[in-house]
């Protein structure tokens, strides 16, 4: 039986642990080199911008979110039983591609379309017209129009991003 020395039962830690740090430390130096060298020899960013291209400006043009007047009326509610007129104007936004073909239908349907909206006026309760954003009857008039005007067949997305409700406070119009 060969026998057994002390060296041989337990090897030393320290020798076990050196490989690992000395590959540790080899990286983070590369890797300090590496960026240095980036920053140095300007391998940063590079200066060109996609808007530099006609084509993309053109297109983001047409991305632009813009806003067309809807209606402009003083609308009715007398649901709690007393009459009051609110002077109301109705935006919707819309992409640039798609204002021109939102405001020919507007301007077609602007009869029907007001009739709707004042539809929702008249059978709004009360507490509606005292929301600081007006989120129930901008969430109505939202989903008539998203309706109306449906959505881009092209890209799968409607045509109405947002509808914004700018409204003065009710005037009583009865005794």
């Amino acid at each position: 039986m060969p026998e057994v020395t002390p060296a041989a039962e337990k090897p030393t830690k320290k020798s076990g642990m050196k490989t690992p740090l000395v590959v540790l430390i080899v990286l983070v130096l590369e890797a300090v080199a590496i960026v240095g060298a980036f920053k140095f020899f300007g391998g940063g960013a590079s200066t060109v911008s996609a808007l530099d291209d006609p084509a993309v400006s053109v297109d983001t043009e047409n991305e632009k979110i813009v806003e067309t007047l809807v209606l402009e009326a003083k609308l009715p509610n007398n649901k709690s039983g007393v009459s009051y007129i609110y002077p109301t104007e109705i935006y919707l936004q819309v992409k640039q591609r798609h204002l021109e073909r939102v405001k020919a239908e507007i301007e077609q349907f602007q009869n029907e379309i007001k009739a709707d909206i004042t539809a929702i006026w008249r059978t709004a309760d009360p507490q509606h017209f005292q929301e600081p954003r007006l989120e129930n009857l901008t969430r109505k008039v939202y989903a008539l129009l998203d309706d109306r005007f449906g959505q881009d067949r092209e890209r799968s997305e409607p045509i109405v991003v947002k509808v914004v409700i700018v409204m003065g406070a009710g005037f009583r119009i009865d005794s």
